[in-house]
């Protein structure tokens, strides 16, 4: 049968990790909890998303098994992995911001930070800018309120309303004059494709799903097979009655059936 692989996000940014590692494997089943009862992480403090993360993650694994949990969420990576990793013995697969990849396809040594005001203010990330980037100017700009902007809106938003939101990043990147962008929260993943465009040709984007996606495949090899009931790729919240997004209709979209409450 097949090995579970189990995604966990404050909402749907991790769905673009699923949808990549969907795509690069074959023969796993798919499971995606969604953190509905506690949108967003933004305004909590850092111990109170670590015993969220904590409790909701031990739901998850009692209720579906997974074999591999990725906490696709920077935020929830950065305060609660080390945490996860005490209190449950299955392997979890974090998500930080890919300033390693930046430096190593940055021309003008010159980076830019895109993401909320917890993971540019964390010291987490300035430990990984000061061990892999300590030659380069790391600009960082904090929009949290793109979060609940593609929480509920990224599905039905016209092109011209996702460009008046990430305008103010773009406009700020290009005065630094950077070469190379990280969208380092999972819901930025979104609107990469617009802010490509609206950064021009001369400035890369670059996000974190193939590293995460890479790593969490070199973990599954190394789990042993067993019997299962990883029939089906299933998204469930914490909450029905606190859902952002329209959330059945998402998980359609990635194929997830929806699971209902965990």
């Amino acid at each position: 049968m097949s090995k579970i692989v189990g995604f966990y996000d404050s909402g749907i940014g991790g769905l673009p990790y699923l949808a990549w590692l969907k795509e690069h494997s074959a023969g796993y089943s798919f499971r995606y909890l969604a953190e509905s009862r506690h949108f967003p992480f933004g305004t909590k403090t850092e111990p109170e998303i670590k015993a969220i993360v904590t409790e909701s993650i031990g739901r998850f694994i009692e209720s579906e098994h997974p074999d591999l949990i990725v906490i696709a969420c920077n935020t929830a990576s950065v305060t609660a992995l080390a945490a996860l990793r005490q209190s449950y013995s299955i392997p979890f697969v974090g998500v930080v911001p890919a300033i390693k990849p930046a430096v190593a396809i940055s021309r003008k040594k010159a980076i830019g930070l895109f993401a909320t005001n917890k993971t540019v203010s964390q010291i987490y990330t300035q430990n990984l800018i000061d061990t892999f980037a300590s030659g380069c100017r790391v600009c960082k700009f904090a929009m949290p309120e793109i979060v609940a902007f593609v929480e509920k809106n990224i599905f039905n938003a016209t092109q011209e309303e996702i460009i008046k939101i990430i305008s103010p990043a773009a406009e700020f990147f290009k005065k630094q004059d950077v070469d190379t962008v990280i969208l380092g929260c999972t819901h930025f993943v979104y609107l990469e494709d617009t802010f490509r465009k609206v950064l021009g040709s001369t400035i890369s984007v670059i996000d974190s799903r193939e590293g995460v996606g890479n790593r969490a495949l070199d973990l599954l090899e190394k789990i042993e097979d067993h019997d299962s009931d990883g029939h089906g790729d299933k998204f469930f919240v914490t909450s029905k009655e606190k859902m952002p997004g329209n959330y059945k209709g998402i998980s359609l979209r990635y194929g997830l059936s929806f699971g209902g409450e965990i």
